[in-house]
């Protein structure tokens, strides 16, 4: 394939950051490679593991005759970066990201995005976001989901160029409505996260009552203890970010509890199994 973009600047250079470095230029999808980062070690580590050509930590250097601006940051500082990155950008210059979250994001880049700059919503879909560049690798996107989301001011040049960079680095490429992401990705990611945490909580009010409570405890207790343990410090933020759809998400299955407790104190075994 052919380069799509010159310069490309990657803001940020965690797994994401640094993995979709390696393979933009494995793959020579781009003529060079510019990390931004501001912890010197990750920049530090970039040059020592080749991951990128250039590793600064400033903003208005790394930006500069950048075409291609790839925002790598976590999800929910993805706004403040967007609104520090206007100034520095050349005419013309393409800008994605690579979060979870599209509806907020693709909001804030109509607000402060010169209209000369299109932005394109991008979710490569790979659940290890909170490793950083030590465990970056060229094939992280291999064979993995990618959609792109656009809003308003939807520009077909820039989508058709992101796109074909993504088919490039191995994706499989899809569009969806950045509602209906925002939706779906908080029934998959979510909803899970607290759910998991609820779960491990009522353990530990029984663990209150009951000595060496692990020793009774299945598998399957064990597992969500282990996922609660290692769930982004993040989760928090992300879940505030994507507050909206989650609200409508959480009507469903508040709707569907009460079901459950009604059938359980007042119904019969068959209205228990129609509900599960």
């Amino acid at each position: 394939m052919a380069e799509q973009f010159g310069r490309a600047a990657i803001v940020g250079l965690g797994l994401k950051g640094g993995s979709l470095a390696m393979v933009l230029r494995k793959k020579r999808l781009v003529k060079e490679v510019v990390g931004i980062d501001t912890d010197a070690t990750a920049l530090t580590k970039a040059i020592h593991r080749d991951v990128v050509d250039q590793a600064v930590g400033d903003l208005e250097q790394g930006l500069s005759q950048a075409d291609l601006v790839v925002l790598a940051v976590p999800t929910h500082s993805t706004p403040d970066v967007l609104a520090d990155i206007p100034t520095h950008l050349q005419v013309g210059a393409v800008v994605c990201d690579l979060g979870r979250i599209k509806g907020p994001v693709l909001a804030k880049a109509a607000e402060v995005l010169p209209q000369e700059n299109p932005f394109v919503g991008c979710h490569p879909v790979v659940f290890e976001e909170e490793k950083d560049i030590d465990e970056a690798y060229p094939a992280l996107f291999q064979d993995r989901p990618c959609i792109l989301t656009s809003g308003d001011r939807r520009d077909e040049e820039a989508v058709k160029r992101i796109r074909e960079i993504w088919e490039g680095v191995g994706c499989k490429v899809e569009e969806m409505d950045p509602e209906v992401h925002d939706r779906l990705f908080a029934v998959l990611e979510d909803l899970p996260i607290i759910f998991l945490g609820l779960v491990s909580k009522a353990a530990g009010q029984v663990s209150g009552y009951v000595d060496e409570i692990d020793e009774y405890s299945s598998r399957e207790l064990k597992e969500i203890t282990r996922l609660v343990a290692t769930v982004s410090p993040h989760a928090a933020e992300r879940l505030w970010a994507n507050r909206k759809p989650l609200v409508h998400v959480l009507a469903y299955y508040r709707l569907k509890l009460k079901e459950l407790s009604e059938a359980l104190q007042d119904g019969s075994l068959q209205d228990l199994k129609a509900l599960l």
